[in-house]
């Protein structure tokens, strides 16, 4: 894992927040404050977390792999940010 892996000393300012944004909302999943549920764009139960707004690690979307991916290549667009604006109000 390591071989594509940064160390976390290695890590831009920008990616640190990222990898501890993710570390903090993990840890309050296992611990119950944050609880899965389904794909908020298609409904399928195997959803996955998406971080908006990295400054606010529990507020999260959830998604599918599929939609996942997609919103990452429609990140710029307009429909994307009226779906996230939709979902976090």
């Amino acid at each position: 894992m390591r071989r594509t892996r940064k160390r976390y000393c290695q890590l831009s300012p920008e990616e640190r927040k990222k990898s501890n944004a993710r570390a903090y909302a993990n840890s309050e999943q296992r611990r119950g404050k944050i609880s899965p549920v389904d794909c908020q764009r298609c409904g399928n139960p195997k959803a996955q977390k998406h971080h908006p707004d990295y400054s606010k690690p529990l507020k999260v979307i959830w998604l599918c792999r599929k939609c996942h991916n997609l919103i990452h290549r429609e990140e710029t667009t307009k429909q994307f940010l009226q779906f996230i604006n939709n979902l976090t109000r």
